[in-house]
């Protein structure tokens, strides 16, 4: 650990104000609860102090200013070192037990980790605090690094945000009567993906600057080499053997990844001319090309080869263009790979979050989940079942409103909530419901949701099952059994959501199970299309429950999610089945 801190150790400021952000607000909640702290932190260090735009657990007066001094930090070591702190109890801590923080603040335990901005650079620690001494466990440093890699991904996407809007601010100062850049802004507005992001170049550079060939070399993970990842896009006869580069070759795409600095061939001999190995005999592309460092920031992600069938010559404005079109493509890029990294961190946050089923002895249960098509692939379904202390089986299915990490922050606190109700107190689905509508609105969870609950209980003395269950919004169940037509069990009413009004009254219902029964439970996604009626797909739901009967559960839930689900859905699908087998 650091002793000492220069001011060149800590940035100049923090990168958000001293204010409350909402988004970091969420994870600071979702560690705090998650991880059963008094007091969850993102702080933001500078040589002026820090700041805590997300954070839950704080003292009032702090929580008012979201300032502290950094006499009273512990994440500035976190910054200095660029590593994560983890301490058990500060007062044994040499480089520690004289800050303030420990008899004001009353910080013993604490865990922080890096948070990065789109330079790369350390501006601060997610950090986790307890009142008394704590061994952190591994999981809970997992899910921490976790999160603190979530709040990265946001900051960095911010700082990609602001630096996009200078620089096409500054293109659109400096070209505002070259339509060309408007073009290319407008075309990498809604890129997503990387090869959403080369398909566009190659569109813009054929449409916009005359280029029969386009292609993309992505820097390799190990930053020694680069390889092609759109040769498709280049040309016919371009050589296999061409399609990875090392840096240390000399070849155009490496000299321009080690210099960050653009190269232009007025045709092939020009090119063969500087570059010897370039030369290819038959070559049919004679013309010319440019070659074009893909950098953000100071990061080079990449290389952009443009070509064109005839020789050209590349005037300063000419170039500058080029230079335009590859500073775009780059900023896209980054975009598009820090979605990817979002997208890879909000799985594994669901992921952990969607446990897997338990195997009561009385009971075969599978589940699905389908993501949505979209940037996230995220987002507020889930489902559950929980074995209860009394014998029987808690089924869960909920939608939270939304469709991204905040969806699935919210559907995580509603979930661990609802079954630590079943669980605490087994009594009947509505009173859980209750209890959970209570929860939202007096915890200040602030969300709106659909939920169907229920429980399977068996009679020992008929060997038959009671199904009990109560719906808040949510689409009715479907009754499977073999041999005869698949029903939904429509419920006299359909209680109000959730996150509505916690006075409003709830109902159970019930339906006895005979051996063999399935029952399906799903979120709207499943039924939900644009064009159709809600009970028409229902109905569709029914009688493909019906056909399928003689299916297993989980083999059951897969072949009605690709059956129902054409190509990407538009909304999250989950299923959840219960087949009733009997004692085991």
């Amino acid at each position: 650990m650091t002793q000492l801190y220069p001011a060149s150790l800590l940035p100049g400021s923090a990168l958000l104000p001293a204010r409350r952000d909402e988004s970091f607000e969420r994870f600071a909640r979702v560690a705090q609860r998650h991880l059963g702290v008094p007091v969850a932190l993102i702080s933001l260090v500078s040589q002026e102090g820090q700041v805590y735009p997300g954070a839950a657990g704080l003292p009032p007066d702090i929580d008012e200013s979201r300032h502290t001094p950094l006499t009273h930090s512990f994440c500035k070591y976190v910054v200095a070192d660029r590593s994560p702190l983890i301490v058990d109890d500060a007062r044994r801590v040499a480089l520690l037990r004289d800050n303030p923080a420990i008899p004001e603040l009353d910080v013993i335990a604490y865990a922080g980790y890096p948070l990065l901005d789109d330079t790369n650079a350390v501006v601060g620690s997610m950090c986790v605090i307890d009142h008394v001494p704590r061994r952190w466990t591994a999981d809970e440093l997992a899910l921490l690094e976790d999160l603190a890699a979530a709040c990265s991904s946001e900051l960095r996407l911010r700082g990609e945000r602001e630096r996009a809007r200078r620089s096409q601010q500054q293109a659109t100062l400096a070209y505002r009567q070259a339509g060309l850049l408007l073009l290319v802004s407008d075309a990498f507005q809604d890129v997503l993906t990387v090869d959403d992001v080369a398909a566009t170049s190659a569109r813009v550079a054929d449409t916009g600057l005359g280029a029969t060939m386009s292609g993309i070399a992505l820097l390799d993970a190990d930053g020694r080499g680069l390889t092609y990842t759109t040769i498709e896009r280049f040309t016919d006869d371009f050589d296999p053997r061409w399609q990875h580069a090392r840096i240390d070759e000399d070849r155009p795409i490496a000299h321009v990844a080690r210099t960050h600095e653009p190269l232009f061939f007025r045709d092939n001999a020009d090119l063969v001319a500087q570059f010897p190995s370039m030369a290819r005999p038959g070559t049919r592309e004679a013309g010319a090309s440019a070659v074009l460092p893909l950098v953000s920031g100071q990061e080079l992600l990449g290389v952009l080869t443009l070509g064109w069938r005839l020789p050209r010559e590349f005037d300063e404005g000419n170039r500058t263009i080029k230079n335009a079109l590859a500073a775009y493509t780059a900023q896209a890029l980054q975009r598009a790979q820090l979605l990817e990294q979002r997208r890879d961190v909000a799985r594994t946050l669901q992921d952990a979050m969607l446990t897997a089923l338990p195997d009561p002895p009385h009971l075969r249960l599978g589940a699905h989940y389908l993501p949505a098509g979209r940037a996230d692939r995220v987002g507020g379904d889930w489902y559950d079942a929980i074995e209860l202390p009394d014998g029987g089986v808690a089924l869960m299915v909920g939608d939270v409103t939304g469709h991204d990490m905040d969806a699935a922050a919210r559907m995580g606190q509603l979930r661990s909530t609802l079954r630590a109700f079943a669980w605490d107190h087994p009594d009947t689905p509505s009173s859980w419901l209750t209890r959970l509508d209570r929860a939202i609105e007096g915890l200040g969870l602030g969300t709106i949701a659909t939920a169907l609950v229920g429980r399977v209980d068996p009679d020992p003395a008929t060997g038959a099952h009671r199904f009990t269950w109560s719906s808040a919004g949510h689409p009715a169940p479907v009754l499977v059994r073999p041999g005869l037509q698949s029903v939904a069990l429509r419920a006299p009413q359909n209680d109000l959501l959730l996150g509505v009004d916690p006075r409003t009254t709830r109902h159970d219902h019930t339906h006895t199970l005979e051996r063999g029964d399935t029952l399906l439970l799903h979120t709207d996604g499943l039924i939900e299309r644009r064009g159709t009626s809600l009970r028409d797909e229902a109905s569709a739901l029914v009688d493909a429950a019906g056909r399928l009967a003689h299916l297993e559960p989980a083999a059951l839930v897969t072949a009605l999610a690709h059956g129902l689900v054409a190509g990407q859905p538009a909304d999250d699908v989950v299923l959840l089945a219960a087949q009733v087998v009997g004692r085991r």
